[in-house]
């Protein structure tokens, strides 16, 4: 048996209930993982409070939870890179999917890497999806490199945060925009530059980006293309019209990133935060009988870097 946060409808964070659940058994391409730390994101409250139901379904019970970070506990008949002891780290998905606020969860293992060596637990939780997120906006869909002068909105977020320390290591003149009880945080996150957003509006300035990654998906495309530069990149986690008609109407291009779990990027990320170019910043640490509490204080918007959550005691 285990120890899981089940919800049995959608709803505000008091819906969560702490039950004890039969272990879920690994199918041929899985692997069981003891899961000693997960975190929370904003699609896991959305997956919870169900705003985004056309995409999470009506299938209930269900236990929420994306990133984990763990030990393998068994393998499916399919799996090869990683075995029984294996210290790993990786996300499900969300909204279809979770199950990572259990004692014991099974995920594909096409999702799951090695935990870098260097972090505890609940720093490895907190990189996944968030981590991932940053990664693939910037080098998958921004082909950032070397010199590039890159603007990223929400930068102590969870996905910003990342980002800054991506966009650093990769060699770029990084501006950041958040609020100004923040500006010291992000300066040493490696802003070169930091607008605060409820001082000033970084739009009105005259620098122009390489890429600007609207980590809140806040700002929109049109409203940001004025500072982009001839054939320049604007990336949004949220998809939208503009973006789309971007590819018609002009050199200044609009994407949205939609993260995709998988073991070569986990790696990539991970070493970067072995070679210490990336480090997980974490407000809060929650025990997962006070998940509402967590779930609470991420909706709130004001949460600097990560929120984690303690599986096992």
């Amino acid at each position: 048996m285990m120890k899981a946060a089940v919800i049995h409808k959608y709803g505000k964070p008091t819906v969560f209930t702490i039950k004890s659940l039969q272990e879920p058994m690994p199918r041929p391409d899985e692997v069981q993982i003891r899961v000693m730390a997960s975190s929370v994101n904003p699609i896991d409250y959305k997956t919870r409070s169900g705003s985004i139901f056309f995409m999470s379904g009506f299938k209930f019970p269900r236990i929420l939870g994306a990133d984990f970070s763990g030990v393998v506990s068994a393998c499916g008949s399919q799996v090869q890179h990683v075995k029984p002891g294996d210290e790993i780290y990786g996300f499900s998905s969300a909204a279809t999917k979770g199950g990572a606020y259990a004692e014991v969860m099974c995920c594909p293992a096409s999702k799951v890497a090695l935990k870098p060596t260097l972090l505890n637990d609940h720093q490895a939780a907190a990189i996944p999806l968030a981590g991932l997120t940053a990664y693939q906006a910037l080098h998958r869909e921004g082909h950032i490199s070397s010199g590039m002068r890159v603007l990223i909105t929400g930068a102590t977020g969870g996905v910003g945060h990342f980002a800054v320390q991506m966009a650093k290591a990769a060699g770029c003149h990084v501006t950041g925009v958040c609020h100004s009880r923040n500006t010291k945080l992000a300066t040493t996150l490696g802003c070169d530059e930091v607008f605060p957003y409820d001082q000033s509006d970084f739009r009105n300035n005259d620098h122009h980006y390489d890429i600007i990654f609207d980590a809140v998906a806040k700002y929109g495309y049109w409203r940001c293309r004025r500072i982009l530069k001839v054939n320049g990149t604007y990336i949004s986690t949220i998809p939208s019209p503009s973006i789309l008609l971007s590819k018609f109407s002009s050199r200044r291009q609009g994407r949205f990133i939609s993260v995709h779990a998988n073991t070569a990027d986990l790696e990539i990320v991970g070493q970067l935060s072995n070679d210490g170019l990336v480090n997980p910043f974490i407000e809060n640490i929650f025990p997962l009988s006070d998940i509402a509490q967590a779930h609470a204080l991420s909706e709130t918007s004001r949460v600097r870097g990560k929120i984690i959550i303690q599986i096992q005691d």
